[in-house]
């Protein structure tokens, strides 16, 4: 029981410091890429604590798809502003 406790302090603790750096470059820095890579290995964390702790919080199942659907989203808006800068930059050439 004490190895579920601290394989679970270490999965929370990675997918809360994954948030948190998404989150920072949402703010900051502006970088798709980080955010995504964030996001996703956020969620990987997630799936691997309900793969290997039979006492994991079955909550982190839906927390996982709420992270895959705002990457999704961010995603989306990323696909957007890129066709976008693609139109402009045809338009000036």
């Amino acid at each position: 029981m004490a190895g579920d406790t601290v394989h679970s302090e270490f999965h929370r603790d990675k997918m809360v410091s994954n948030l948190i750096q998404a989150q920072d470059h949402l703010r900051e820095y502006q970088c798709p890429e980080c955010i995504d890579k964030h996001l996703l290995s956020s969620v990987a964390y997630m799936e691997e604590e309900l793969s290997t702790n039979q006492n994991a919080n079955p909550e982190l199942l839906a927390l996982a798809e709420r992270v895959r659907e705002i990457r999704r989203r961010i995603q989306e808006m990323n696909d957007v502003k890129m066709a976008n800068s693609q139109k402009r930059l045809g338009s000036i050439v």
